[in-house]
């Protein structure tokens, strides 16, 4: 089921940003403005980055094998590091036209409707997008699709100010369009250097937010038998989260009592969306750890 909904909410998002990059690039090769040009790559970006997407997603959602026994979820982040490299390309190709135009004096001639035009549907549709993806990653726990509504919502803004330098660029300041070029280009960048650190740590393992490792405790101590969660530590292995952690739990239990809890502590852990692994130790609660320590010392006496 939700491989099924990731496939469908990828290929749409695909087919958005493929109908954008072709309105983008016919108003590029219709008007000179560097603005519409750098939108063009921008959509350019997006749509590498969701056909990407779409490859790794499948790869991720394949069931563990001999070879990979925790899955291939790490497919994800690797996706998400091959679509930063190629937008920072991109927007540093970007910066550097609207720079060689800012030193040269260049400023467009001829920029028309047809960009304003296409700016406005950017706008539209990508206020669309934002809101589905964001739909999306709630379901899913998916932060491809959590980064895919943060840029979608950006691409808005971006769109925004767009219009508004190639509408004053039409009538009055032709050299604003170059300026918003830049700015794209900066922000291109920009987006490149967080999709790839957000990617490098979750192939490197960090460590879950606390308030995800909060509410893991919070499901192991609502356990029956549990005193307490004497430690708990988690890492990323791809986009999901492997925890370890330790339960404190009465002293009275017997073996295959405490590996029934251990089991029910696994279960409530792991039925949270994020977490694809829990592994379980169990031990005494303090309070039974000092009587036995007391009770050893009166024994030898």
């Amino acid at each position: 089921m939700q491989r099924s909904l990731a496939m469908r909410a990828t290929i749409f998002g695909m087919a958005a940003n493929f109908g954008l990059f072709v309105l983008k690039a016919t108003a590029t090769s219709l008007s000179e403005s560097l603005t519409i040009f750098s939108e063009t790559l921008n959509s350019l970006a997006d749509l590498v980055a969701a056909i990407a997407v779409l490859l790794f997603v499948r790869w991720a959602y394949l069931q563990p094998d001999e070879s990979h026994p925790f899955g291939h979820r790490r497919a994800e982040p690797v996706a998400g590091l091959l679509v930063a490299i190629f937008t920072g390309i991109l927007g540093f190709e970007v910066c550097r036209q609207a720079v060689v135009n800012l030193v040269q004096g260049s400023e467009p001639k001829n920029i028309g409707m047809y960009p304003i035009i296409a700016l406005c549907i950017t706008a539209v549709v990508k206020t669309g997008m934002a809101w589905f993806f964001n739909r999306r990653a709630q379901e899913l726990h998916s932060p491809a699709f959590r980064a895919t509504a943060v840029d979608s919502r950006n691409d808005v803004l971006l769109a925004c100010q767009g219009l508004i330098a190639v509408v004053l660029a039409t009538f009055r300041l032709p050299v604003l369009d170059t300026i918003a070029a830049l700015l794209v280009g900066l922000y291109i960048l920009y987006q490149g250097h967080s999709i790839g650190m957000e990617n490098i740590n979750y192939l490197m393992g960090k460590a879950p937010e606390p308030e995800l490792m909060q509410e893991i405790q919070s499901a192991a101590e609502r356990v029956p038998h549990v005193r307490e969660v004497a430690e708990a530590r988690g890492h990323y292995v791809g986009t999901f989260v492997h925890v370890e952690l330790t339960a404190r739990v009465d002293g009275e239990l017997t073996t295959t009592q405490s590996h029934e809890v251990a089991e029910e502590v696994r279960e409530a852990v792991e039925s949270l969306g994020m977490v694809d692994r829990a592994f379980v130790h169990i031990e005494p609660s303090r309070d039974e750890k000092e009587g036995d320590r007391r009770q050893e010392s009166e024994d030898r006496r």
